[in-house]
């Protein structure tokens, strides 16, 4: 997704081998039961026996409407099953209450008593105290996606994700070589620290070189509403005429800033690039209206926080620091490679 402010996340938690032996009671055997453990709930699935020897991981993603989190969830569906777990994904509806909807998400995932909780730390404020008390329930947790630099103080066992600072550097390094003079980063969704990063690192690294870098916010509430997006995007571009540069966040943003160019008459003088793909960015890459699209790979991010869970839950296994899937700078040289592999459905959005 596509996050500023993380507050004061300094607290006490087990250390690595206090939290594991807080799970020894919950490493899985092939006899393991599940009912006894879990209760009520899943005694009745006992019953058909789909799911009674199984770990229980559960997911707080994206929303859906994102077309990002389809290639996510998907990465997280196929771990599941090479690993023989149960694993459900929950996220909110929309972005229009994200914060409170990721909060509750997380706050009732905790009440349903999952081994592990795979968790999109998208607005730390809103998430990071229900982290917490998942970590503190004895439940494994694996941050992916957003949370670089909340995961450890929160307790979480792994971070899987993309360098967002990085990202936005070398989306002006592009820029920069395109001739941009004036870049502005267009920020859908405010308060989550990896869109933050993403526009700082590309701010930073055009003022670096002498060139002018900026950003905007988009309200939560316009960013599902391409005409809102458009408008808001064309009159940044005509408010200030010496913008050259249009650095979106999302495949969706991307595809409603190049209509917005369009529709300014500016196409030809404003280069628009984004991180995240999608079919339709990288046909725009490979015709040249979109400059670059910048990939975190979100199939891996879904597939690698679901295995890393289960690998724990499993065998006592887990990574040690972060595991970087991005960023991933996609132009006309290597577009081809990257529209084949699409065809499978686990690089970016459909």
């Amino acid at each position: 997704m596509e996050e500023s402010p993380s507050g004061n996340r300094g607290s006490t938690r087990p250390t690595g081998e206090e939290n594991y032996m807080m799970r020894s009671n919950r490493t899985w055997s092939g006899h393991t039961l599940r009912a006894a453990l879990l209760g009520g709930a899943l005694a009745a699935l006992s019953a058909t026996g789909a799911w009674a020897d199984q770990p229980f991981i559960l997911e707080v993603g994206g929303p859906l409407s994102d077309p990002f989190f389809s290639t996510f969830k998907r990465g997280g569906d196929d771990a599941a099953a090479a690993e023989g777990v149960r694993f459900e994904f929950t996220a909110p509806n929309g972005f229009d209450n994200l914060s409170q909807d990721l909060a509750k998400l997380i706050e009732v995932g905790i009440t349903r008593k999952p081994d592990a909780m795979v968790i999109g730390d998208f607005i730390p404020d809103a998430e990071d105290p229900g982290i917490k008390a998942a970590v503190a329930a004895g439940i494994v947790v694996v941050i992916v996606n957003t949370g670089a630099d909340s995961w450890e103080d929160d307790g979480a066992i792994a971070f899987v994700g993309q360098d967002e600072a990085l990202a936005g550097r070398e989306a002006a390094r592009a820029f920069l070589a395109a001739g941009v003079k004036n870049a502005v980063c267009v920020n859908h969704v405010p308060g989550n620290p990896g869109t933050q990063a993403r526009c700082d690192g590309m701010v930073a690294a055009m003022t670096e070189a002498g060139a002018k870098g900026t950003a905007f916010n988009l309200p939560y509430s316009d960013s599902g509403n391409p005409q809102q997006v458009k408008q808001a995007i064309m009159g940044t571009l005509t408010a200030d005429s010496t913008i050259d540069g249009v650095f979106t966040l999302g495949s969706g943003i991307a595809e409603q800033a190049m209509q917005a160019v369009a529709s300014a008459g500016l196409g030809g003088n404003v280069q628009v690039g984004t991180t995240d793909i999608s079919t339709n960015t990288l046909n725009a890459v490979k015709s040249g209206d979109l400059l670059f699209d910048i990939d975190q790979q979100p199939y891996l991010q879904g597939y690698y926080g679901v295995l890393i869970a289960a690998q724990r839950l499993k065998y006592g296994l887990q990574p040690i620091g972060m595991i970087k899937t991005g960023p991933m700078v996609i132009d006309k040289t290597n577009v081809d490679a990257v529209l084949e592999a699409q065809k499978l459905g686990v690089r970016g959005a459909g």
